[in-house]
């Protein structure tokens, strides 16, 4: 009788074993992020010493904890010169801040009609009213602008250049330059606006204006001086310098909170003197350039009918969350978000460290020849 075959027992697996298709790895959904293209500490001291370069177009802050932003850029020319017939003189302030971007010092000392020595500029300015101090106030972009954008923001870098509109063969003048840090006593947009701080606003400088308006700012320990005759072999570009890594703190689009109807809530307000009772007031984040320093500009010795004597191109480099629109989700938000620019504070502090030397921060820019070579 022949024996049947031996079948090998079935092999059963433990319970605890899972099957070979399935697993046990945790799944994780990841966001595709365009690359960065360069080192991120070298990017942003690339941003901070050349704002006006291609290269520093996308800048973004090296932060510790990665956050994707968005960034964009505020590029304008603004055209000053004399006030008025017979004037030779001329003075303003560069400011940090896309909101309060130029303050004409040399109008806010007289306040007249004939005053403005801002010819043409795309900057908003805060009032029409010529002899409000909120007239010399201008701002790049307005915060309705800024909100519809940005929910939170921060400047990562910013500039100037200045160039000569005068007649080579009758170009005359000498111009003045200096830094001036700020500290956190500039007023709310919402007071400057109202025009309730007056024309002193020695609180946005911590001095008067009165001295900013002279040849007095050289004896700030960063001033220097140049001549027209100079501006006519190249542009001066004088990029932003910064006191505090504080600066590149998220600030809010906020102008002020109305928590509950017929009240308002802020960090800053104006009141009148005799009653107390409060005129205007709101959130200084819109206009705080605290770690910042503005450029102070006072020129002198033009001829008597230079109305548009300097060019000065401005430029902003912002990085921000998105915010949405006032209307449910028909908001435009980019697709493409940049890689988060990765570093501890002390990839900041290295870059501000490098960017301090006033030899960097300000360069003779040879006409045409330097933008296209790069």
């Amino acid at each position: 009788m022949s024996k049947s075959p031996k079948v090998p027992a079935k092999k059963t697996s433990p319970s605890h074993v899972l099957p070979k298709k399935v697993t046990s790895k945790s799944v994780v959904k990841k966001v595709k992020q365009l690359p960065l293209t360069k080192n991120q500490s070298d990017m942003f001291y690339k941003a901070l010493v050349d704002p006006f370069d291609p290269l520093s177009l996308g800048c973004q802050v090296p932060d510790p904890f990665p956050f994707p932003t968005q960034t964009y850029h505020i590029h304008q020319t603004t055209v000053v010169g004399a006030s008025a017939v017979g004037a030779t003189t001329g003075s303003l302030v560069f400011l940090p801040n896309p909101i309060l971007s130029m303050i004409d010092t040399a109008h806010l000392v007289t306040l007249t009609a004939s005053g403005p020595i801002v010819t043409t500029t795309p900057m908003t300015a805060y009032s029409s009213t010529l002899t409000s101090s909120s007239s010399c106030l201008y701002g790049a972009v307005v915060p309705s602008a800024l909100s519809s954008v940005f929910a939170d923001y921060r400047v990562v870098s910013w500039g100037i250049k200045i160039s000569n509109l005068q007649p080579e063969l009758s170009a005359t003048g000498r111009l003045m330059v200096a830094y001036l840090p700020f500290g956190d006593t500039i007023p709310s947009y919402n007071e400057l606006v109202a025009g309730t701080i007056g024309s002193g606003l020695s609180s946005v400088f911590g001095m008067s204006p009165t001295y900013l308006n002279s040849s007095d700012i050289l004896e700030l320990p960063s001033a220097f001086e140049v001549t027209v005759g100079d501006l006519l072999h190249g542009d001066l570009e004088i990029s932003g310098m910064y006191t505090n890594s504080s600066f590149w703190e998220f600030k809010s689009t906020v102008s002020a909170g109305v928590p509950s109807s017929g009240t308002i809530s802020g960090d800053s307000y104006s009141n009148t003197f005799l009653t107390g009772v409060i005129t205007s007031g709101g959130y200084k984040d819109l206009t705080r350039c605290k770690g910042g320093a503005g450029i102070v500009l006072y020129y002198e010795g033009l001829p008597s009918t230079a109305y548009n004597s300097f060019q000065i191109e401005t430029i902003y480099h912002l990085e921000g969350t998105p915010n949405f629109s006032s209307t449910a989700n028909n908001a435009l938000i980019s697709s493409t978000a940049h890689k988060s620019n990765v570093g501890s504070t002390t990839c900041v502090e290295s870059a501000m460290s490098k960017a301090s030397d006033l030899d960097k921060a300000v360069a003779w820019i040879d006409k045409g020849t330097n933008f296209l070579n790069k």
